[in-house]
């Protein structure tokens, strides 16, 4: 039995998953770059929403205390 078409045929379609797994490794790099950008963005308006509640709470507290005569 000759093997050699069989292994000419699989050499080539092992060249092709390489040529997949180079370009998948470029997309998931890609991918990893996008998601720490976004975490970034999200500790930042974590932050943001973290001020303003406690802006938000203070100023609330204020209104009561003035409003019950306190100061």
């Amino acid at each position: 039995m000759d093997y050699e078409p069989r292994i000419v045929k699989l050499e080539t379609e092992m060249e092709h998953q390489k040529e997949a797994i180079v370009l998948l490794r470029g997309d998931i790099n890609r991918l990893d770059s996008k998601v720490e950008s976004l975490r970034s963005e999200m500790l930042t308006l974590t932050r943001w929403v973290a001020g303003l509640s406690i802006t938000n709470v203070t100023v609330i507290i204020a209104l009561a205390l003035k409003a019950t005569g306190v100061f």
